[in-house]
């Protein structure tokens, strides 16, 4: 690994999202909220974080842009993710603050009214579809996990974690896939999660590792919509994709969508309305994560890709875009050309490349030779 993407991979482990904006006191104000004996007089919560923003007043978020020996557009891609730094960066510093919120829609975006509407549709449509009941362990559902890995020739860790705000995550500065050891798993769960994290995340950063440049493995700047966009769409695809995940992702994308003017509370009613209250409380809660006093309007915005993502990887596909080079590394629509041209002038070997071909027949992934046509 050359001393540019070394020091990249060190950032984004220094700049670890997950860990920033979990709050420390995430059980209390969960089992408070949630109390049986105050049903009508609930108070948002107010999250506290071991995060602090004099952490990073002298946090160098700095790359060696000028030791990069690369092509123009490459060098480029490089500049952007050094941009995206500097964001996230500041991002973390307001954690808790109001500056947070701002930080994250220019990192990430923000769903428009249009976006709110389609997932209201989505959420009317199924609002009476109740979640699948869980019956695997974490340590069952990493043996799948493995298993999964080496069928495609895909060398990634799997780690249990005692602590985690989410089920499940993927690493692509460590390249390690992190489960909650305490969670549990559905049928339906897992054979959808081993399409999204291995299919999708894990396939994305191989082949992004075939490229002499480590930032196609770790993720150009803007490359979120397109990552979650393309699991969605190949969860749905491979015919993984139920009702009551399809409900999950829409109610994520209204619930950062009325978060932006609302606080915790507020959003928690509207999406009882489609929800038992557990699961509301915990979209909820993933969207607020990074505010102090969640009574206040802001949101962590990026979990409205999983809703929206999905249409923009089909409106590309429907113009004529080449799947493989999207799934050649952990990169953005607009990064797209750049790898055709890496392609193109000889600097992947796409025989090292792998990809979810048989999923419309035994709803495996198997590793192929060459690129998807």
């Amino acid at each position: 690994m050359n001393a540019i993407d070394a020091r990249l991979r060190s950032l984004l482990q220094g700049l670890n999202l997950s860990s920033a904006v979990k709050p420390v006191n995430l059980d209390d104000e969960r089992e408070a909220f949630l109390h049986p004996r105050f049903p009508r007089r609930r108070k948002s919560p107010v999250f506290r974080y071991e995060n602090s923003p004099s952490k990073y007043a002298g946090f160098d978020a700095v790359l060696p842009l000028e030791i990069l020996d690369a092509p123009d557009e490459v060098v480029e891609i490089y500049q952007q993710k050094q941009h995206e730094l500097d964001l996230t960066k500041e991002m973390f510093a307001a954690v808790g603050s109001d500056k947070f919120t701002r930080r994250a829609i220019e990192i990430f975006g923000a769903p428009t009214a249009e976006d709110a509407g389609k997932a209201r549709e989505v959420l009317v449509r199924f609002a009476h579809v109740t979640p699948p009941e869980p019956s695997s362990s974490a340590k069952e559902f990493a043996k799948m996990l493995k298993a999964r890995l080496e069928k495609l020739g895909i060398s990634m860790n799997i780690v249990l974690l005692s602590s985690m705000a989410t089920r499940i995550s993927v690493d692509a500065a460590s390249r390690a896939i992190c489960l909650n050891k305490k969670a549990l798993f559905a049928p339906q769960q897992i054979q959808r999660l081993l399409v999204h994290e291995v299919d999708a995340h894990a396939v994305r950063i191989h082949n992004g590792s075939c490229l002499p440049w480590g930032i196609f493995c770790m993720g150009t700047a803007g490359y979120r919509e397109a990552e979650e966009g393309l699991a969605v769409h190949l969860e749905n695809r491979s015919g993984h994709l139920y009702s009551f995940q399809k409900k999950i992702y829409a109610g994520r994308c209204l619930a950062v969508y009325l978060s932006l003017s609302a606080g915790f509370a507020e959003v928690f009613e509207e999406l009882r309305d489609y929800f038992d209250e557990k699961t509301a409380y915990a979209i909820v809660e993933r969207i607020k994560r990074g505010l102090c006093d969640t009574a206040h309007a802001g949101a962590l915005t990026k979990e409205f890709h999983y809703f929206t993502g999905p249409d923009r990887v089909r409106s590309y596909l429907h113009s004529g875009g080449n799947l493989s080079m999207l799934m050649g590394g952990k990169i953005a629509f607009k990064h797209v050309q750049v790898m055709a041209k890496l392609v193109q002038d000889g600097f992947v070997d796409t025989s090292k490349w792998v990809f979810p071909l048989e999923m419309d027949d035994d709803k495996e992934s198997v590793p192929v030779e060459g690129c998807l046509k």
